[in-house]
C-alpha cells in the first residue's frame, strides 16, 4: 500500500506541471510562409514583405502591420498568400495578447483595416 501512497505523490505534482505546460501555445512564425508565397508578387509588394518580416523578427508589430495593411487591402491575393497573411495577423495578435502595451488605438486601427 505504501508504494501506491507515494506513487500518487509523485502524479499529482506530475500532472499539474504537464497541464500547465499544455496551456501554452507555440509561437507562430510567419516570415517563412509570407517570403514563399510572395515570392512571385510584384516587385513593391514583395519590398513590402521584406518589410514586414524584417519587423516581424525584430518584434516591431506595429511597423509590421503597417507594411501588410497595404498589401492586403490594394492587393488580389492566392489562398496560400491569404494564409501566410492569416498566420502573420495570428503572431502579431498573439504578440499583443503577451504584451497588452502594444494594442494601441493605431493597431487597432490597422488591424481592422485587414
Amino acid at each position: 500500500m505504501k508504494p501506491l501512497i507515494r506513487l500518487s505523490f509523485l502524479a499529482v505534482p506530475v500532472l499539474a506541471l504537464c497541464l500547465l505546460g499544455c496551456k501554452r501555445t507555440p509561437q507562430v512564425d510567419a516570415t517563412q510562409p509570407l517570403q514563399q508565397s510572395f515570392a512571385t508578387a510584384s516587385p513593391e509588394v514583395q519590398q513590402a514583405i521584406a518589410t514586414v518580416n524584417t519587423s516581424l523578427k525584430a518584434n516591431n508589430y506595429a511597423e509590421a502591420t503597417k507594411a501588410l495593411v497595404p498589401v492586403v487591402t490594394q492587393s488580389i491575393l492566392t489562398e496560400p498568400q491569404k494564409q501566410a497573411v492569416g498566420v502573420a495577423i495570428q503572431q502579431i495578435n498573439q504578440a499583443i495578447a503577451a504584451n497588452p502595451a502594444l494594442d494601441t488605438n493605431e493597431m487597432y486601427e490597422l488591424r481592422a483595416k485587414m
